[in-house]
């Protein structure tokens, strides 16, 4: 049985550790936003746009204890089989409450099957045992935003970003925690720090972009639509409609 020693899951400090965007949807779905989980509100008359979630700064399967665990999950993943992950965390936490890893791993299930709030409740739990674990923290504040508790969302990730200050999904989850709480003058700052650290992180120019257009800063966004046209299309395409609505 695996120690249930907390583990350090921090991120390296360089950003070649964060993967490019393209990295954390399906397979199958290049170049769009398959896998998005949707959050619509009103701001300035534009929508809250699709993010991807859950992001991940290392891959789901190395959660496994041993070859053939990370050989299931990574197998459950790829077919999108939700609750069949969600079951297998399940069992494996029956039988070792302790394990460290487990959790993220139903909770990741959870995130996907619009169970949110079960999420934020597992992965709360997760970082009391782990709270050095980055993912957790990330996954935890984003399932607050996405159950509406926006103001502690932003408290989740303010804090995750002292434990890895140089992790791209803290820094553009915590700008979309801020935008839903219509905090855009400290979004548009959280997303241009994600995108220091990961200048080919598209969800975080889409970000940027939308938040621009919410604080009718249109001077800037000839940036945002050059690297989107070379990064998403699909979101470059979205942001223009939201431009051309938005007028």
């Amino acid at each position: 049985m695996k120690s249930s020693a907390p583990r350090n899951r921090k991120s390296s400090s360089a950003p070649t550790s964060i993967r490019p965007a393209a990295d954390f949807l399906p397979r199958g779905a290049a170049g769009a936003l398959a896998a998005a989980l949707f959050f619509l509100s009103s701001c300035a008359q534009v929508a809250l746009l699709p993010v991807v979630t859950p992001l991940l700064s290392s891959a789901l399967a190395s959660r496994g204890e041993d070859r053939e665990s990370a050989r299931l999950i990574a197998e459950l993943e790829r077919k999108q089989d939700w609750v069949g992950l969600k079951q297998l965390a399940q069992l494996r936490l029956a039988r070792a409450p302790e394990d460290p890893d487990w959790p993220m791993v139903l909770g990741y299930a959870q995130v996907q099957l619009g169970e949110h709030e079960s999420a934020a409740q597992t992965f709360a739990r997760m970082v009391e045992r782990t709270p050095e674990d980055i993912d957790g923290w990330n996954l935890l504040g984003d399932a607050q935003r996405l159950v509406g508790r926006h103001a502690a969302a932003v408290r989740t990730l303010d804090h995750a970003t002292t434990i890895d200050p140089a992790n791209a999904i803290t820094r553009y989850l915590l700008g979309e925690a801020l935008r839903a709480d219509g905090r855009l003058e400290r979004a548009k700052q959280a997303y241009r720090e994600a995108l220091r650290l990961e200048p080919n992180f598209a969800p975080a120019w889409f970000g940027l972009g939308v938040a621009l257009l919410q604080t009718d800063a249109r001077a800037e966004l000839q940036p945002v639509r050059e690297r989107l046209n070379a990064l998403d299309a699909g979101l470059a395409k979205r942001l223009a409609q939201l431009e051309a609505g938005n007028k």
